[in-house]
């Protein structure tokens, strides 16, 4: 048999198992007996809108293309149906991210709505990450062809089925777009948030380079990879690009330490 003190420790986590319930899901879980109702009713707002304040904010195009009833029918089941991994605040982006990915029944939902998720989160990510970058310097006598490099850890190559870069309410697409959407999102060095949409070589040149590649190999292996009649001319043009992304401090060295 349990001794008082355990039964009173039973009890109180008993509660608080019944009051984090009905925090979640008030329509089927009822408060605890011995909470004040006006306290409890503050509880709830305070929790609710607290956790939908932080997906609205990490969310932002979502939330604005969302119809009120929707939106929060939707938050209520996210914390309804996703058990959350972490108690930080910022991640909260990702367990809802989860929650698309994994648990919502998406079938009344927008066909692009896990992948302009993931876009919108990456920026949260990006703008977050705690990372040591050193861009590449180049002097005036090398050769960026020669150097093996590869995308800082604030920049991240992605590639998506639908256009989320330009989602908007006026912009709403129903079916996939023909080809593939390559995204190079950055933080960049004033850390604010940008892109640069890619196309298929210069998404493949990005993959190469991460691969340890040289410039001048990835180009040269592109080229073969079109049948390029002048492997040159894209040897000229990897040559552009990558002045371009050392510029704006994507790359950084790809050679190993240690």
């Amino acid at each position: 048999m349990m001794s008082h003190v355990q039964h009173k420790a039973q009890r109180f986590i008993d509660t608080q198992y019944q009051f984090a319930g009905h925090i979640r899901d008030p329509e089927h879980n009822p408060a605890p007996d011995d909470i004040e109702q006006r306290r409890m009713a503050i509880y709830r707002d305070l929790f609710y809108n607290n956790i939908e304040g932080f997906i609205a904010n990490g969310f932002p195009v979502l939330r604005q293309i969302t119809p009120d009833e929707t939106w929060h029918t939707m938050v209520r089941d996210f914390m309804v149906k996703h058990h959350c991994r972490t108690p930080l605040f910022h991640e909260i982006s990702r367990e809802f991210l989860a929650y698309l990915e994994n648990e919502r029944d998406l079938s009344n939902d927008p066909v692009f709505i896990k992948e302009l998720a993931h876009y919108e989160w990456v920026e949260l990510a990006l703008s977050v990450l705690d990372a040591d970058v050193e861009p590449v310097q180049l002097k005036p006598e090398q050769d960026c062809l020669a150097l093996k490099l590869k995308t800082s850890p604030l920049a991240w190559s992605l590639a998506y089925h639908y256009p989320v870069h330009q989602i908007s309410p006026d912009n709403q697409p129903n079916h996939p777009s023909d080809s593939a959407i390559f995204l190079l999102v950055y933080r960049n060095q004033t850390d604010r948030m940008s892109f640069l949409e890619l196309n298929p070589v210069s998404a493949r040149l990005i993959e190469l380079l991460n691969e340890g590649l040289t410039g001048r190999d990835a180009a040269q292996q592109i080229a073969q990879e079109l049948q390029h009649p002048n492997a040159q001319v894209v040897i000229d043009g990897a040559k552009d690009l990558i002045t371009d992304w050392i510029q704006r401090g994507l790359l950084i060295s790809g050679n190993k330490k240690g």
